[in-house]
């Protein structure tokens, strides 16, 4: 719980570090995650000057996580469709690299994790990238042990589901 007088940005201080690491996850690079954390930032003053969040590392990573998918997938967009008045060149393909298939499997992470709902993809990265156990990520969450159990399940197999082309060694 807050302290009486605290402002926002002291109040945000101690998680810069997890939304950063929740942003460069999803994106990757580190100007984008920064990108991403002064969003999250402002969006979490405007959000502290109504109410502060009961549970704020929970509302934080919703947030992050949500602002660096809408970012990854304006990325893919802007990059797949040529700017007004010009026409994309060919260009040869790239030699098949560990940096293109590692770029790939990220932008198709990202578009996994991007069709969960909020609470499966909240519940998956709380476990999958923070470590944290059920029991935390439910109080986080305010949820029961056995809900956050069921998200947690349901987010792996969609995941499992997306991603199963990578399992199999077909990439596109």
């Amino acid at each position: 719980m807050a302290r009486r007088g605290e402002t926002a940005p002291r109040r945000f201080e101690p998680y810069t570090g997890d939304v950063y690491g929740w942003a460069y996850r999803v994106l990757g690079r580190h100007h984008d995650a920064l990108d991403v954390v002064q969003e999250v930032f402002l969006r979490w003053n405007a959000q502290c000057e109504q109410s502060v969040p009961d549970r704020p590392r929970g509302w934080l990573r919703r947030v992050t996580l949500n602002r660096a998918i809408d970012l990854r997938r304006r990325m893919m967009f802007e990059a797949s469709v040529p700017a007004r008045g010009q026409v994309r060149e060919r260009t040869a393909q790239p030699e098949p690299g560990a940096t293109l298939d590692r770029e790939m499997l990220r932008a198709e992470v990202a578009a996994a994790l991007a069709s969960l709902s909020d609470m499966q993809r909240s519940v998956l990265v709380a476990k999958v990238y923070d470590g944290m156990t059920f029991a935390q990520i439910a109080a986080e969450l305010d949820a029961a042990v056995p809900t956050v159990k069921t998200h947690y399940l349901r987010a792996l197999r969609a995941m499992r589901a997306r991603l199963k082309r990578w399992d199999d060694g077909e990439k596109e």
